[in-house]
């Protein structure tokens, strides 16, 4: 076998031997001796980084991240989910015939999907091959999911190449799958199962799972930006006040008047604002409700809506929203503050029927609802036109911007912007849903997180306060002789001794 070849085996491989002879290297080689030729490139650099790491050879196997329901929240959200029907059918007779589970990681290595025969995902679990998982190299050592993730290529791993003992009973081949519109990776696909079931083949069943699940996420996003198209095409054209490009959330340009930039890649702030293209032309750009995407303005373009600044609200840790725009601030009712961010929260208009169901619940009254949006249109007026329920010009809600900046991974940033929970009094379900959605978005990452910071500031934030579990995390971080572990020590003793 060609040591620089990402498959680990060929179909002449006498399985067994091999492995005999991979658990002989990798002890010498684990305790201090040199490589041999035969040991492919790919696996001699992967030791060398897990052993850089730290990572012990001899530990029980992948930590577990996250509870099955967290798995399960993130699961029905993430954008490989769209690969579970395609890997359902691509290996239904691979499973059944071979004894091997397919399984889906994050980007971070986090197992999120995996299916099999039940007795296979008995023997999976033995071994931390289950939801929750962390298969990252510096979590768990060289393994198919997480090697293939830090070099972005397909790779197949057989026995003792796995660095971590527990694994060497098992082999994996996994593909990175990415993002078709930024190029971002989304996370790997796997085929596992004990090394008696390792084929060379396996490794290109893999691959080609991964170039159907990419073009899925492509098919999608093509269907994503017609109706982007179809939505916010007006805007564009000849007449006045005319905007000068449709862009996508993730910076494509869509639409344009001017036929070079189209299919540009642009830096958009997350917020809108100005954009500096490559031909030295200044851009501004115009954030759309819930930051699907931005229309573009020359900044020399008089025509462009400048004067109108974006109304900011804020609505975390209060219940009555308090709005700023040109023409000041001022706190709204409660009844109103409701109205105004589930509209902020719609993806586009809504109906009073819609609203009344949202606001009031199934027995809500339209008539109600127009009222209440009536009383509100008197106060933001042309931000709230008539004939239509959706608020209209930029907007900077701080509720958004924290999801926005969670979404994109800037952690640190969401929880300095974090002032508390979304309108904590309300009880409105789609309130409800939005809030729990972002309180515990950003509890999973901060315990996700290898950095105290992270978990510092959730410590301080309303939500956070009281959490006895990032505590311990925090402690756990935290030197002896820190000035900072007395503090959360104090805290934790006053949580625990309250129970």
């Amino acid at each position: 076998m060609n040591q620089g070849s990402w498959v680990a085996i060929d179909a002449s491989t006498d399985r067994r031997r091999l492995a005999r002879t991979l658990a002989r290297v990798h002890h010498d080689v684990i305790g201090g001796g040199k490589p041999p030729r035969a040991l492919r490139a790919s696996i001699v650099k992967s030791w060398k980084r897990c052993a850089s790491a730290g990572v012990d050879p001899a530990s029980a196997g992948a930590p577990i991240g996250l509870s099955e329901e967290e798995v399960a929240d993130r699961w029905l959200d993430h954008p490989l989910s769209v690969a579970e029907p395609v890997l359902r059918d691509l290996f239904a007779d691979v499973r059944s015939d071979d004894d091997q589970v397919v399984l889906v990681c994050d980007a971070h290595g986090t197992l999120l999907w995996i299916d099999g025969e039940p007795a296979v995902l008995d023997a999976a679990r033995e071994v931390h091959l289950e939801p929750g998982a962390v298969w990252s190299e510096e979590a768990a050592g060289t393994n198919a999911m997480g090697t293939a993730l830090e070099i972005d290529h397909p790779i197949q791993i057989f026995s003792a190449e796995h660095f971590s003992q527990s694994v060497h009973g098992w082999t994996c081949s996994a593909a990175p799958v990415s993002d078709p519109e930024t190029g971002d990776r989304l996370g790997v696909i796997d085929l596992s199962g004990e090394i008696s079931t390792a084929h060379p083949h396996s490794l290109a069943l893999i691959e080609a799972a991964a170039r159907m699940t990419e073009a899925e996420l492509r098919r999608r996003m093509v269907d994503s930006h017609q109706r982007l198209r179809d939505r916010w095409g007006d805007r564009l054209g000849g007449r006045r006040k005319a905007a000068t490009a449709l862009v996508s959330a993730a910076g494509t340009v869509l639409m344009a008047k001017h036929g070079e930039w189209m299919g540009r890649r642009l830096r958009v702030p997350a917020d809108g604002g100005q954009v500096d293209l490559d031909d030295g032309v200044t851009a501004v750009a115009e954030r759309l409700p819930k930051g699907e995407a931005f229309l573009l303005w020359r900044a020399s373009d008089s025509r462009q809506p400048r004067s109108t600044p974006a109304m900011r609200i804020e609505a975390l840790g209060r219940d009555r929203a308090r709005i700023e725009t040109g023409d000041g601030a001022l706190e709204l009712s409660r009844r109103h503050s409701e109205i105004l961010v589930v509209l902020a929260l719609h993806d586009g208009p809504t109906d009073a029927e819609h609203l009344a169901r949202e606001i009031y619940g199934e027995h809500g009254n339209p008539v109600t609802a127009r009222a209440e949006v009536s009383r509100l249109r008197r106060i933001l007026g042309e931000r709230l036109p008539r004939g239509e329920l959706q608020l209209a010009g930029p907007i900077d809600a701080d509720f958004l911007a924290v999801e926005r900046l969670l979404r994109t991974g800037q952690l640190r940033q969401a929880l300095e912007r974090y002032r508390g929970a979304l309108l904590p009094g309300s009880r409105v379900p789609l309130l409800v849903e939005a809030r729990e959605r972002l309180d515990h978005g950003l509890r999973d990452a901060t315990l996700r997180s290898e950095d105290r910071g992270p978990i510092a500031l959730w410590l301080e934030t309303p939500s956070g306060r009281d959490d006895v579990v990032a505590c311990r995390s925090l402690i756990s971080q935290l030197s002896d002789d820190d000035p900072m572990r007395v503090g959360v020590l104090s805290r934790l003793r006053r949580l625990t001794g309250a129970r």
